[in-house]
């Protein structure tokens, strides 16, 4: 019980801490540099790559060795499947969403015009959030499993309605996903590197271990 409440606390503070670090340093660059979340990618990622290499050097004390044990506790067991998995399947749905948007906007832009001329109601949230109080708990379901069948058999209706919801909410679709997708994307190459980093420590310990005595003093 003991164990499992350190972890929880050692989880939390380090959770907390890249938060309180990562996050004020996006919104300013955001706010006062540029409004293209993508292009604040490179420094969240570079901040990452420094505490992990900090870690590994010993620089960051106590907070360095929490930090390594819960980053080792993610590339390990079940808990790595289901965070690489995790990571792979939202990084295709959010990239994925975000093509299909560009897509409706740009090649399938005529067919995105005609489909607000046949349903003028797409452009007015109003209506679109009244349309889907409407929607009962098999009509989501259907909906799921259409959305997922159009990405094979009717990709440039689905990007066209997405784009054409994209638009009646001022973008946010777009934003949100592009948000989530940098996030996503992050975590995974901060995961990777760290996992290269892991295995290059330990494939150096064995040759370590094997020296003479004689060498190591």
């Amino acid at each position: 019980m003991l164990m499992k409440n350190k972890n929880f606390l050692e989880g939390f503070i380090v959770f907390s801490v890249m938060t309180g670090v990562l996050l004020p340093v996006r919104l300013f660059f955001v706010t006062h540099i540029s409004t293209d979340w993508f292009g604040s990618f490179g420094i969240i990622s570079a901040i990452s790559v420094l505490m992990i290499i900090l870690t590994k050097k010993g620089k960051l004390g106590r907070f360095g060795k929490m930090f390594e044990r819960q980053m080792n506790k993610l590339q390990k067991g079940k808990r790595a499947k289901i965070i690489y998995g995790q990571s792979i399947i939202f990084l295709l749905i959010l990239g994925g969403t975000i093509f299909a948007i560009e897509q409706g906007n740009s090649v399938y832009v005529d067919l995105k015009n005609q489909l607000l001329e046949e349903h003028e109601e797409f452009a007015n949230p109003e209506e679109i959030l009244k349309k889907t109080d409407e929607l009962q708990f098999q009509d989501w379901i259907y909906g799921i499993v259409g959305m997922f069948l159009a990405i094979f058999f009717a990709f440039p209706q689905l990007s066209a309605v997405l784009a054409v919801l994209n638009d009646s909410l001022d973008g946010w679709i777009l934003h949100f996903y592009t948000v989530a997708f940098v996030e996503y994307l992050e975590l995974f190459g901060i995961l990777i590197f760290f996992r290269i980093s892991l295995s290059k420590k330990n494939s150096l310990q064995p040759s370590i271990d094997k020296k003479p005595e004689s060498e190591i003093v």
